[in-house]
């Protein structure tokens, strides 16, 4: 009876600490996250095939058949401290973020209290991906493709 108790106990102290060690080894998505991204494309992918106005089409700066782009790429910095600094030609802002959910949605909050929430579809040591809904006018997903700059 003492050896099927230590036995048991022994597997259950093998399973506990092997979980111990793949906790410990997976990357967290903030550290993950931390540097700085070159933001490589935003692409607009419509949800229902209809036609757009013409001012929803002179808001979107190319017609790539069923996918726009929609503007500039610029450099997101994500500072440990929960601060990002977004950069494009002409200026910087600095906004706080934040990882919501179980790590999959990237929570930014303006100086004004205002938010913006992405889906984290994709985040490695090179790529993250971000997708989010678009407005009424022109139903859609958004997909925010960037690199990482300094690994």
């Amino acid at each position: 009876m003492n050896f099927v108790r230590l036995f048991y106990i022994g597997m259950f102290s093998s399973v506990l600490l092997c979980f111990a060690i793949l906790l410990s080894a997976a990357r967290n998505p903030e550290a993950l996250i931390v540097g700085e991204w070159k933001e490589l494309s935003w692409e607009y992918e419509m949800v229902d095939k209809i036609e757009l106005s013409a001012e929803i089409k002179s808001s979107l700066s190319g017609d790539t058949g069923e996918n726009l782009i929609l503007h500039r790429a610029e450099t997101w910095h994500f500072l440990p401290n929960g601060r990002l600094l977004l950069s494009t030609e002409t200026e910087d802002m600095v906004l706080s973020w934040r990882l919501k959910g179980r790590g999959n949605i990237l929570q930014l909050v303006y100086e004004d209290r205002s938010t913006e929430d992405y889906i984290l579809s994709v985040l490695d040591g090179d790529t993250m991906c971000l997708n989010f809904g678009t407005d009424i006018q022109a139903r859609g997903i958004a997909r925010l493709t960037f690199e990482k700059v300094n690994h």
